[in-house]
Order: C-alpha cells, then structure tokens, then sequence
C-alpha cells in the first residue's frame, strides 16, 4: 500500500508565499500552513536525503532559518482523513459558510463557497481569509466589476459573484493556486462570470472595476496600491485589504492616503487586520 509522508518546516508567515512558489519545483502532494509553519506532503517512495537537502537548502535560501521539525509517515486512509479533518466548515458571517465539498451536508447558510483545497490557505481557517471576507459581504454590490488579486483558491472571486459582482478577474502567480481556483470556479458553478489568469502583479495591468480585493502581504499591498488606484478611480471605486499585521497599520494607512485613498473602516481578528478603501480624486 502506498504510503506518504508529511514534512513540518518552521518558516514565518510572512514568507510562505515564496516558499510555497519554492515547492513547485518538488514533487509536492499537498500543503496545509499552520502557524509559521508548512505541513507538505510527499509519496514516501520518492522521498529520500537528496530530496530534503534540496528541500531545505531552497527554503532557507528565502528565510536561512528554516527547519524541519518532523517527518512522519502516514497511510494513505490517514492521510485523506487527517486532510479532511483539517479542512474545517467556516463561518464567516450569519449568511456566509466556506466548507470543502465533503461537508455540504453541515450548511445551511444562504452563500455557501465550496473549496475543496490543495492547500489550507483560502479555505477560511485563516483570519486574513475570514476578515476580508467580511468586509466583502458589505461593500461588494450586485453587478460590479471585481478583481480578485492572489486569488489562491477562488475563494474571494466566487464569493464577489455569489454576492451578486456580474464579473470577476482573478489572478496569482502560482500555476498550483491557479489550477485549484479553476476548480473550485466550475464547483460553485460561477465559472462563466470568472476569469482566472496566472500572472505577477508587477506586470499585470489591471482593468477598471469598481472593487479590488487583495489578501496578500503588506508589501505587496503597498507595491499595488497605484495600480490599484488606477484600476478603480473611474468609478470611485473601493479597494479591500487584508494579509497585514497590526504593527504595520500606520504604514499602510499613510501609503494608502499618499495613493490617493481615504479609509472607509478597518477591522481586526488576532494580530492581523483588513482594512476597506475608497479612490478618490487626488
């Protein structure tokens, strides 16, 4: 019987996008991120000391501090369990459940958002994921124009158009994120108002709309925020953020004001935050 194995690196959040960009070069079966942590899973029959020097010397070539704390084998009835006992039903709000496609049957909330993960980032368990899903629930409106920015499962894209957006651009410079949202596009059945591209937000130019979201990192919030600004000036449009930290809330406030954006409200969950904001005439 074909056995896998689970290989637990210690790397801070903040670096987990490179990081999981840094294992599309492996043989990676699946990745679940905990806190400041990686859980990736490998075929143990292709596991061997070349592959975790590799491993190790590529992930520490981003954070040198990097570790491996654990590698444990599992069966493969273990394994999809443990997956999907990790993939909890969240509640993001009265009217909003994000669940994986196994436990359809828990919900029975008026917008429920099927992911069915290939990695945990995007399925709700995260407070970024849950914070900016709420602020979507108030400012998305029916027939806009949103653009989803490192759309990772889809999650915030089918949720714009369940919330009534007439059209979605997703895009995320991971070829995994990108498969995985197209999945879970045609799951919810929303892949006519969706389009998905595999793309960097450093050389992507962004169409009008009337909405962005963007759950990234503070730096590429701050790096985006012209492009952003451009993207929804036209209509006055409103740009949701999340992926930040509380000790970086001044910088992003006076980034977002320099770019010509006024705050509309901002939001906490843990030691992370999501701020909404609207363009306005500089």
């Amino acid at each position: 019987m074909k056995e896998f194995k689970n290989i637990t690196i210690s790397i801070p959040e903040e670096y987990f996008d490179l990081a999981i960009a840094s294992l599309m070069d492996f043989s990676v079966l699946g990745i679940r991120e905990d806190y400041d942590s990686l859980i990736i899973t490998f075929d143990n029959a292709v596991v061997n000391e070349k592959l975790i020097e590799n491993l190790l010397e590529a992930l520490q070539d981003i954070y040198p501090d990097t570790k491996i704390l654990s590698q444990d084998i599992i069966s493969p009835k273990n394994w999809n369990e443990e997956w999907e006992k990790n993939v909890p039903l969240i509640k993001i709000s009265e009217r909003i459940d994000i669940l994986p496609e196994w436990k359809k049957s828990e919900s029975n909330a008026e917008i429920p958002i099927i992911i069915n993960p290939k990695m945990s980032f995007g399925t709700g368990q995260h407070e970024t994921t849950r914070l900016i899903s709420r602020l979507m629930e108030k400012y998305c409106k029916p027939n806009q124009k949103w653009i989803d920015v490192g759309t990772g499962t889809g999650v915030l894209a089918i949720l714009a158009v369940k919330l009534g957006a007439k059209s979605v651009f997703a895009f995320d410079n991971n070829e995994w994120s990108i498969e995985n949202a197209r999945e879970n596009i045609i799951l919810n059945k929303v892949e006519d108002l969706i389009e998905v591209r595999e793309a960097d937000i450093e050389e992507i130019e962004l169409p009008e709309s009337d909405g962005i979201c963007a759950n990234l990192y503070a730096n590429l919030v701050i790096y985006g925020f012209e492009k952003f600004y451009n993207s929804l000036i036209e209509n006055k449009g409103v740009l949701l953020v999340s992926g930040i930290l509380r000790y970086q809330e001044d910088e992003i406030l006076r980034e977002a004001k320099g770019n010509g954006f006024e705050l509309l409200e901002m939001i906490y969950e843990e030691e992370w935050l999501a701020a909404a904001f609207q363009a306005t005439d500089r």
